[in-house]
């Protein structure tokens, strides 16, 4: 089975738990402290894929990390996941897991990648426009930089992508030129 497939799995049955004890919210915060500890430390995500670390010394260091900062629900899940040796798909189920907390509360997801970052009038002009294209109350936007546009922008959302940008807008000239 599929990484996403599973990830995707646990991620619901995590969900489920909360939504039936009232604690999707506190869940969910959890699960952006987990995902932010993730993308702050490299060595902390590589330390749950690698083998070699027996799944009691990912469980403890777990447990030191997180152990008062999570909900019990939280920590039991993490248990249940290092005795069943999958946690090295503990940043995938939170990813799955936000994704499917957006879509209970109808939050729309998107990306901007831009030149520069992004003011908040720009940031609220973007979410308007998606939030008009999806039906979406609320947008959550990632940001990303990249110099490599030259200028504009690329918004992708639902599937979709606006490219804006100037470099997409001279690779178009310059295959017209070509083909001329």
């Amino acid at each position: 089975m599929s990484e996403y497939r599973v990830a995707s799995r646990y991620a619901k049955s995590l969900i489920t738990l909360a939504q039936e004890q009232g604690l999707l919210e506190e869940v969910h915060g959890d699960m952006q402290l987990f995902s932010g500890v993730c993308k702050e430390n490299r060595d902390f995500t590589l330390m749950l894929k690698n083998p070699i670390i027996s799944n009691d010394i990912k469980s403890k260091i777990l447990r030191e990390i997180f152990y008062g900062k999570v909900n019990a629900i939280t920590s039991s899940f993490f248990d249940i996941i290092t005795r069943k040796n999958r946690e090295m798909l503990l940043p995938a189920i939170t990813r799955e897991f936000h994704l499917q907390y957006n879509i209970i509360h109808e939050i729309g997801m998107a990306k901007v990648t831009t030149v520069f970052a992004l003011d908040d009038s720009l940031r609220a002009d973007f979410k308007h426009l998606i939030g008009q294209f999806t039906g979406k109350k609320e947008v959550e936007l990632e940001e990303e930089i990249d110099d490599q546009l030259i200028g504009g922008y690329v918004l992708r959302f639902g599937g979709k992508q606006i490219n804006e940008s100037l470099r997409s807008k001279l690779k178009e000239l310059k295959l017209k030129f070509s083909k001329s």
